[in-house]
């Protein structure tokens, strides 16, 4: 024990003053460190809390607009229903179509026949009708077209509805 004694006291005292100096700036930069994790784990927690949040108002922001936009849809596509359920109607409602003289002597134009009153544009003749197969064809094309026209009239009354339309 003398001999640890005896070395200790060849160490000048000024030693011993750096070393507990460094000793203690040790031990407070340890316990500052721990004070600056601290404030930076409650600041890491508030800005993720902070950022929960706007995602939560985010998502209800979207709710919102996709509600308002399944609306105007639904109105949208309504329209354009109720218009097909007419031109369907009026379709189903229609009598056989008719053909004109043209058509049926062959497209070719020439002196009318004034033999009977069949020869004419007249609605009562019978010779002039459709066959009931192309009549239904006819009837299907003027469908198509108008179904592809409702749906033309749809995307224009949304692209004007939403402000998409060129001034």
């Amino acid at each position: 024990m003398m001999a640890i004694l005896g070395m200790l006291r060849i160490v000048p005292s000024w030693c011993y003053w750096i070393l507990a100096l460094v000793a203690l700036c040790l031990g407070c930069e340890i316990h500052g460190a721990g004070r600056v994790q601290a404030k930076w784990d409650a600041q890491v927690k508030q800005q993720a809390a902070a950022a929960e949040a706007a995602l939560d108002l985010r998502r209800e922001q979207n709710r919102a607009i996709g509600a308002e936009q399944a609306l105007k849809s639904a109105q949208i596509q309504k329209g354009h229903d109720d218009e097909m359920a007419k031109v369907r109607a009026d379709l189903r409602n229609s009598e056989r179509l008719r053909l004109g003289a043209a058509w049926c002597d062959g497209g070719t134009p020439g002196p009318a026949q004034a033999g009977s009153a069949g020869g004419g544009d007249g609605a009562g003749t019978a010779g002039r009708l459709l066959s009931p197969e192309l009549d239904a064809a006819v009837k299907s094309l003027i469908e198509q077209a108008e179904e592809a026209a409702a749906t033309a009239r749809a995307a224009q009354a949304f692209i004007r509805e939403n402000g998409m339309a060129p001034p």
